[in-house]
């Protein structure tokens, strides 16, 4: 979206960002968070291993929604 933020952050919360997004995670969850993150990944490599399919836009069948609510994915900025 390319527009600022603003977000409350405490000592301790951490900042986890990748090419999907970015998620503030309090501290009091961090703990909660990282074992669902790795349930969530190791869901995702068994399912990458059965389908072939790499990026969860296509393994979710994402693109009509995004294309629907007139977004659509991009690899390059010279592809826009």
């Amino acid at each position: 979206m390319n527009i600022p933020l603003l977000t409350p952050l405490c000592p301790g919360d951490i900042i986890v960002a990748d090419d999907d997004g970015v998620v503030v995670v309090p501290a009091a969850d961090i703990a909660d968070t990282l074992a669902a993150a790795e349930k969530r990944q190791a869901k995702r490599r068994q399912e990458t291993a059965e389908t072939g399919i790499r990026l969860g836009l296509d393994l979710y069948e994402m693109r009509p929604a995004l294309e629907k609510a007139g977004l659509r994915y991009v690899k390059k900025l010279e592809d826009l």
